[in-house]
């Protein structure tokens, strides 16, 4: 791995002299650093956020068959209906691709 990180949040803060930390990134720069992305690819990601991905990714998760304590310790979630909250049951999969 290239950056060393074996475990822990995927978007870390950074420090004032620019060092990276244990800590996680606050919400607002993962979506700036998820546009950033989006932008470098080529993709028209305007509409996305790190809120969107943790729906997308819950709602493919519980149609893929994972279990609720699964989909719950993957993600950190202590309470089963908060993550119910992130499942999207009315959404078809051709929605996702708008």
């Amino acid at each position: 791995m290239v950056s060393g990180i074996i475990k822990g949040p995927v978007f870390r803060a950074i420090d004032r002299w620019g060092h990276l930390v244990e800590e996680r990134g606050k919400p607002n720069n993962e979506s700036r650093i998820l546009r950033l992305a989006f932008l470098r690819s080529g993709v028209a990601g305007g509409g996305y956020t790190a809120h969107s991905l943790r729906r997308g990714f819950a709602t493919w998760a519980s149609r893929n068959q994972w279990s609720s304590k699964a989909l719950m310790e993957y993600v950190g979630w202590r309470d089963v209906h908060w993550a119910a909250r992130y499942i999207e049951v009315d959404v078809t999969l051709g929605d996702w691709t708008r």
